[in-house]
């Protein structure tokens, strides 16, 4: 797992990646796909502040 904030790797200690990959992973699951994901990106850009 990895992620990145603002095109830097955050380092993630075991426990932290586990939660985020599990979290991800089950939400695709109960999207009951035809096909079963290999790569799951997730990609959240932070709103303009008003």
């Amino acid at each position: 797992m990895t992620l990145l904030v603002n095109g830097r790797a955050v380092a993630l200690n075991p426990f932290a990646g586990a939660i985020i990959g599990n979290a991800v992973q089950g939400m695709v699951q109960s999207l009951h796909l035809d096909e079963t994901p290999e790569v799951i990106e997730v990609k959240i850009t932070k709103a303009p502040s008003k």
